[in-house]
């Protein structure tokens, strides 16, 4: 009751967002079709808040008035002849009616909510339908319940995106332009090794987490409403970005090692000044400081304190024994950690795929489209289940396991290492136990 009276007591004043000045209604005025001039009333009849009933409604004409006995409110629309417009034959545009004096509206149908929110959608394709619930009633005056909104909302997504029906019948299609556009992209060029934890057979110098999982994973997440096509594309267009972006942090630097390594060896080399070294011979190096003794070999690079082994980079014993013999402590880290390798993983580049309008269909032969006239992707069969959509998304955190506390020593633009070369590099968040 409360919301009742408040909604009654609400001044009624016309959308400030709606363009009058294009749309006020004139004797003589036209529209391409029958469902521009219907959708142009309603428009009118939400901005100035009074119900519109729909006298007749057919392929020569248009009539519609005011829903409030005695109202004087009437239009007249009609084809005009010979052509396939309509205009206004007669008019009456004064109201001597209150309108409607609450929130709720007719007119405020899923299609009217779908042609508002289209603009906002197309930016924003996580556009949630209680935003759209919020903005239609602060831009517009209407109340519109939780379930128009969504229905509005996936009615959008589909004039602009297409369907997922679509979507999968367009997969073949979409396959082809890749492999046209980016040869070899999608052949067992790229095996399980090089980018699944559980089949990498090189040595992970400490790294036990998979940076890239995670971000590929966001990427997918912020796609997941739209049909696979363009889930695809958004996820392209994120690694064109990220391969363009380090691609140009590479270039910039003129260091041996990328930051973070490079950081890490300048801290084993000012450690080092506090060891004395005892040389062994050309190759073995004996490290005594007030702890403890190690041993060092540079030539099979290993120190008995087994950092060097773990994490790829000399430590400070070593740097202690590279230093005391004239050595460079830089051109012994792996080669994964060096500028080279981090310019040569973000080499290659993604070349684009064409507008969908030039592609070929499934079966067409020819260039563009596929050429197995039997393929067909269907969507998976999925039941919707009643009620509100639920997205509940699992965190690595809410497993419910021990958790260490870690500290990640890596620049931001170079947050990861690299194992081998290409677009099926395996990269790794550079963590340390504290």
């Amino acid at each position: 009751m409360a919301e009742q009276s408040l909604e009654r007591s609400l001044p009624l004043v016309p959308d400030s967002s709606y363009n009058w000045a294009a749309q006020s209604l004139a004797i003589g005025q036209e529209f391409p079709d029958v469902e521009t001039c219907r959708r142009t009333l309603k428009d009118i009849a939400i901005a100035l808040h009074f119900d519109l009933r729909i006298v007749k409604s057919d392929r020569s004409r248009f009539i519609a008035k005011c829903s409030k006995e005695g109202c004087p409110w009437r239009v007249h629309v009609a084809k005009c002849p010979g052509v396939p417009t309509f205009s206004i034959r007669t008019l009456q545009g004064e109201h001597t009616c209150e309108g409607v004096r609450n929130l709720h509206h007719q007119q405020a149908s899923v299609g009217w909510v779908a042609r508002s929110v289209e603009a906002r959608i197309r930016d924003n394709p996580q556009y949630k339908p209680k935003e759209i619930l919020q903005d239609i009633r602060d831009q517009h005056g209407v109340a519109v319940s939780y379930m128009q909104a969504w229905r509005g909302k996936e009615r959008s997504m589909a004039a602009l995106h297409g369907t997922f029906e679509e979507g999968y019948r367009l997969l073949p299609g979409y396959c082809e332009q890749i492999r046209k556009s980016n040869p070899g992209s999608m052949a067992s060029q790229y095996p399980p090794r090089l980018w699944a934890v559980a089949y990498f057979e090189g040595v992970r110098y400490g790294h036990f987490t998979l940076g890239v999982t995670e971000l590929l994973y966001n990427w997918a997440l912020e796609g997941h409403e739209l049909p696979i096509v363009q889930m695809m594309e958004h996820i392209r267009h994120q690694l064109t970005a990220w391969f363009n972006e380090r691609r140009n942090v590479g270039m910039s630097l003129s260091s041996v090692l990328v930051p973070s390594a490079e950081k890490r060896i300048l801290e084993a080399i000012s450690d080092a000044r506090c060891y004395q070294v005892l040389r062994a011979n050309e190759v073995e190096f004996e490290i005594v400081s007030t702890e403890r003794t190690n041993i060092v070999d540079i030539r099979s690079r290993v120190c008995s304190c087994r950092r060097w082994q773990l994490y790829g980079m000399p430590c400070a014993h070593a740097a202690a024994a590279l230093i005391s013999c004239g050595q460079n402590a830089h051109l012994f880290a792996e080669h994964c950690f060096t500028v080279d390798s981090y310019r040569e993983t973000y080499s290659q580049v993604i070349y684009p795929i064409p507008e969908r309008i030039t592609w070929k269909e499934p079966g067409e032969g020819a260039e563009g489209g596929s050429a197995k006239v039997d393929t067909s992707i269907r969507p998976p069969k999925t039941r919707r289940p009643p009620g509100r959509p639920k997205k509940k998304v699992l965190r690595v955190e809410s497993l419910k396991r021990p958790k260490r506390v870690v500290q990640c020593v890596i620049d931001p633009y170079l947050e990861c290492m690299t194992f081998g070369t290409g677009f099926g590099t395996v990269e790794e968040d550079f963590f340390i136990d504290k």
